[in-house]
C-alpha cells in the first residue's frame, strides 16, 4: 500500500494521449513591441488558452514579461469519467503538467496533453479510507485554442 502511495505521488498515472506534438515558441507567444520609440520588444503575448488562478496578482503592466489576455483564461473544463462514461463540468484548480515545457506549465498554459487538476467535490468520490477526495487529475484531449472550451478525461 505504501508503495502504491509512492506511485501515486509520483505521478506515474496511465495516460490516454502518451505524445504531444511539440510547439515552437513562435507559435506560443507573439511579441509585443513597447516603449516610446517601439524599440523594446522584451514583452510575449501569449496566444494560447491559459489558466489564471484566483489567488494570482499582476505585476504592472510596465514590468509584466508575459501577457495573458483575458479573452483565453478559462476556469472550467468539462471532465468525462472513463469508468461512469458522464461528462461533469468542473472547475480547475491549477495545472500539474505541460508536455511542451516547464515555463508553460508555470504559466498556465492550456494545450492538448496537458495535464490539470480539477475539483471533483460535487461528484462525491471516497477512498477506501473514507475520506471525501477534494481533487483530482485530468489530461486535456483537445486543442482548446481550436474548439472554445477544454476537453478532458479523468485519470482514474
Amino acid at each position: 500500500m505504501v508503495k502504491e502511495k509512492r506511485k501515486e505521488k509520483a505521478g506515474k498515472w496511465k495516460v490516454p494521449i502518451a505524445s504531444v506534438k511539440a510547439m515552437s515558441e513562435a507559435e506560443m507567444f507573439s511579441i509585443l513591441k513597447t516603449g516610446k520609440r517601439g524599440r523594446k520588444a522584451w514583452k510575449r503575448v501569449i496566444n494560447k488558452v491559459t489558466f489564471v488562478p484566483e489567488s494570482h496578482t499582476r505585476k504592472p503592466p510596465k514590468y509584466e514579461r508575459f501577457i495573458r489576455p483575458t479573452s483565453l483564461r478559462f476556469k472550467k473544463a468539462n471532465v468525462t469519467h472513463p469508468e461512469l462514461k458522464t461528462t461533469f463540468y468542473l472547475d480547475i484548480v491549477g495545472v500539474k503538467r505541460n508536455p511542451q515545457s516547464a515555463l508553460f506549465t508555470n504559466l498556465g498554459v492550456l494545450t492538448k496533453g496537458t495535464i490539470i487538476e480539477v475539483n471533483v467535490t460535487e461528484l462525491g468520490l471516497v477512498t477506501q479510507t473514507g475520506k471525501v477526495v477534494l481533487s483530482k487529475y485530468a489530461q486535456i484531449t483537445n486543442n482548446p485554442e481550436n474548439d472554445g472550451c477544454i476537453n478532458a478525461l479523468l485519470l482514474v
